[in-house]
């Protein structure tokens, strides 16, 4: 697999930088004016990208579930589902109105007609949700476009992951990036489990990300201090409107601090080399010691511990030559608070 892919002008991977997706996702609550703006807030906070979820009711969920007497009653999903449908038309709208700003478009596809739809639209990668991890009908079919896939990992194991990310590259898809998830809304902090992030990439050389549903900024934080590639991250207008994300949802000024943090925790990132930073070099001299002159001594003297300090700055022998120079004797006449250098002594 590769470890760097590319969606539209975004690199994602190796030493780019994190790839946000604001999840605008049912946020919209059927309306496309709230869509139009859930796009512009997207595009204010610095997100990457914006993504919407496509399906249709009839093609998502059932519209009978069991009863749990033996019979079957009305799924009321179904109807909520009905009305946050996106019609079709506002796909192409909001996909002009996101690349207008510099960002990519992308939607969940939760059937495979809805995916030859985006295709043809031209959206530049596709985002499959956790709960069709083992949808191999839809695997292969958004596999087969050759577009950038990413494929959230939510409530599956590693044998899992591991079977829709062959079928996905036996299907076509060379460009693959996995999300970690917690399929909770939002989870408790425990059930998060960031350490997985490792190990996705450990067994995939691939991006890895977080598809974080936790409120705050302490997981996606932590996601990018532990490598993530891409952050995806509800995004709602207002956390008190109703609907099924609303509540798990970041508003516009948070999803803002969230992207500004991220960026300024990876430029802090640095690399794995244990070294100081060109900006630091000058305090090696200014917060560290040297072996100064604690009195006048006259050439000849012996040296004793209290004709000597150490103290800042560095100037003159390092603190670790002090056991060599107590003993010696000044090869000169020496004055005090001068730094002391091997010069100055003699045996």
């Amino acid at each position: 697999m590769k470890k760097k892919i590319k969606i539209g002008d975004h690199c994602i991977g190796g030493k780019a930088g994190v790839y946000v997706i604001a999840e605008a996702g049912s946020n919209h609550n059927g309306s496309l004016e709230l869509a139009r703006e859930l796009v512009e807030a997207a595009s204010l906070a610095g997100a990457s990208a914006v993504k919407f979820q496509s399906f249709t009711a009839e093609g998502l969920v059932n519209p009978l579930r069991p009863d749990g007497r033996g019979g079957w009653e009305s799924e009321p999903a179904f109807a909520v589902l009905e009305n946050l449908s996106i019609p079709w038309p506002w796909h192409l709208e909001l996909k002009t109105l996101a690349e207008s700003r510099g960002m990519d478009f992308i939607s969940t596809p939760f059937s495979t007609q809805v995916a030859e739809l985006l295709y043809l639209a031209g959206v530049k990668a596709f985002k499959v949700a956790s709960g069709d991890i083992n949808n191999e009908p839809l695997l292969r079919v958004v596999a087969s476009y050759g577009r950038p896939v990413i494929l959230s990992t939510g409530a599956s194991y590693m044998n899992e992951v591991e079977e829709a990310v062959s079928i996905l590259t036996e299907a076509g898809a060379a460009e693959i990036a996995l999300l970690h998830c917690s399929s909770l809304y939002p989870p408790d902090f425990k059930n998060v489990n960031l350490r997985a992030l490792a190990t996705l990439a450990e067994r995939f050389s691939c991006p890895v990300g977080i598809s974080d549903h936790t409120p705050g900024l302490a997981v996606s934080l932590g996601a990018v201090a532990m490598g993530a590639k891409i952050i995806e991250k509800h995004l709602t207008l207002d956390r008190k409107m109703s609907g099924p994300d609303h509540g798990c949802s970041m508003e516009p000024e948070e999803f803002k601090i969230m992207v500004s943090e991220a960026r300024r925790l990876e430029e802090a990132m640095g690399s794995p080399i244990k070294q100081p930073s060109q900006a630091e070099l000058v305090e090696r001299t200014g917060a560290r010691r040297g072996i100064y002159v604690n009195m006048d001594i006259k050439k000849e003297t012996l040296i004793t511990g209290e004709m000597v300090k150490v103290v800042r700055h560095a100037y003159g022998l390092k603190p670790k030559a002090l056991k060599d120079v107590l003993g010696m004797r000044a090869a000169r006449d020496l004055t005090k608070d001068m730094p002391l250098g091997w010069e100055d002594l003699c045996r």
